[in-house]
């Protein structure tokens, strides 16, 4: 980056803040200071700005409406807004109507502050860029392959530090691995940022692999509970005659085997949150003392003699229909409707495709650094592959196909191929399709051979059949033996 080639605007109404500022960064950028967004705006007009700074709390007109008018005047340089932690309102205000880049909370720390000066001055260049290039092209048709080919690849690196800022606003509220394009699941986020911030009671609805958790999780990270515990228990793993001391604890001799007592989840989750998953499998002959907890905050350990109170915020998912499971009398009517206080439904993944590249690139970087790989490109025909599948287990199915792909990958190019998304289960014949039932043991030995076709022969290591197959290698080995599968001749060693 050139001495002083980048000018930038900050504006405070507090002095003292702008002199550390320019005395920070005057080294590297040429820094103007305004006392005011009033003033802010007069040096806009009469200078070249490539890079704007504004606090949010200012005398007269916000940080926000400042942007809006700046935006108004020129929409091209990078806005950054300086504001105060967890305010969520503003921040959400300043993407849609401020149309900022990014937002910092104060106080900033100066290395950080500059790494996005640098990240937004880049995207500057490239803007600068990208228009030159297409001034050239209506000048001249002279390599005119060429010139398009230049601005394909300035678009799309555009388009990369575009959905880098959408990631990172996401995961500046905690929105975990949930990057999305779509307007559905955009939707949901924004419900899920509004509803975060009270203590309403929440029921996430949605397919399985849909992504409950995570949302369950953002909301415990954007509420006030964050810094308290985010406690979690899955209804369905645990059978009902264990749910009750899970949930509630007991005290000494309450069963055989009670030797001494335990708090139950409620009290660890204690001013934070509780998420009950899969509450649809919740036992009939507790909802009763569940409902208790959310109508007056109280419960009793069993075999306890006293009351205990909690202040717990109750999360709960499930992927079954609680109105039916009401109907056929599985589920109280009145419980279903104190834990449906705030719906969240998450979507399939078929109607969120436009999601789906996003996806890939996000697991592919996150299972290459796992395995210890470097990919640079994904293959076209691949985005082609994933978006015509019908991902029925969703985002959990999409997940594994890519981990399973790098396992796979060799080189730096990453691709998927058809067998990857066949699932077994799914794609046997069934009786009346074919004619006799292979066995249980036949059905093993084929799917054993396929991987050790795909894997050319080598059992172990991380391209062998064993780490495609998820089993141990020595597992393996037993069941080849067991099976008498032999090397084929000519197969690569």
């Amino acid at each position: 980056m050139e001495q002083k080639s980048y000018t930038i605007l900050y504006v405070d109404d507090e002095e003292i803040n702008l002199k550390f500022f320019a005395a920070t960064f005057s080294w590297e950028y040429h820094v103007l200071t305004a006392l005011s967004a009033e003033e802010g705006l007069t040096i806009f007009k009469e200078h070249e700005i490539d890079l704007v700074v504004a606090d949010q709390r200012m005398p007269g007109m916000s940080g926000v409406q400042f942007f809006e008018q700046i935006y108004q005047l020129n929409p091209e340089p990078a806005r950054i807004l300086l504001t105060g932690y967890g305010d969520l309102e503003t921040l959400v205000q300043a993407v849609n109507q401020g149309k900022i880049f990014h937002f910092f909370h104060k106080p900033w720390a100066e290395e950080e502050l500059q790494r996005l000066f640098e990240r937004a001055l880049q995207i500057r260049m490239l803007q600068r860029e990208n228009e030159r290039l297409i001034q050239h092209l209506q000048q001249t048709n002279e390599n005119l392959s060429r010139a398009l080919g230049e601005v394909e690849t300035l678009t799309t690196m555009l388009e990369e530090e575009n959905q880098l800022l959408r990631e990172e606003v996401n995961e500046s509220f905690n929105f975990d691995d949930m990057v999305s394009h779509s307007p559905v699941f955009q939707e949901v986020l924004h419900r899920t940022a509004r509803v975060a911030v009270t203590d309403a009671t929440v029921l996430i609805t949605g397919e399985t692999g849909t992504g409950k958790e995570l949302l369950a999780r953002a909301v415990h990270r954007l509420s006030h509970r964050r810094q308290k515990p985010f406690i979690k228990i899955n209804c369905a793993a645990l059978p009902a005659q264990l749910i009750e001391s899970e949930l509630f604890g007991h005290e000494k001799g309450a069963f055989t085997g009670a030797t001494s007592a335990r708090p139950g989840r409620f009290e660890l989750a204690h001013q934070g949150t509780i998420f009950l998953d899969e509450i649809g499998d919740f036992p009939l002959e507790l909802q009763a003392k569940l409902l208790r907890v959310l109508q007056e905050g109280e419960f009793d350990r069993l075999g306890a003699t006293r009351t205990t109170k909690v202040d717990v915020r109750v999360i709960t998912a499930t992927h079954v229909d609680l109105n039916a499971a009401v109907q056929q009398g599985r589920f109280r009517a009145d419980l279903f409707y104190r834990l449906n206080v705030f719906p969240l439904h998450t979507p399939p993944l078929r109607d969120r495709k436009e999601d789906i590249p996003l996806l890939v690139r996000h697991f592919v970087k996150k299972y290459a650094v796992k395995n210890g790989k470097v990919i640079r490109r994904i293959s076209k025909k691949t985005y082609q592959l994933l978006e015509a599948h019908h991902w029925p287990g969703n985002i959990r199915e999409l997940e594994n196909v890519i981990e399973r792909g790098i396992i796979m990958s060799k080189g730096d190019k990453f691709k998927v191929d058809d067998w990857l998304l066949e699932d077994p289960a799914r794609s046997r014949k069934t009786p009346g399709e074919s004619g006799a039932i292979e066995s249980l043991e036949e059905n093993e030995r084929i799917h054993i051979l396929r991987a050790l076709q795909q894997t050319n022969w080598r059992v172990t290591g991380d391209q062998g059949a064993a780490r495609l197959l998820l089993i141990n290698e020595r597992t393996l080995q037993s069941r080849i033996r067991k099976l008498q599968i032999r090397r084929p001749n000519g197969a690569d060693d």
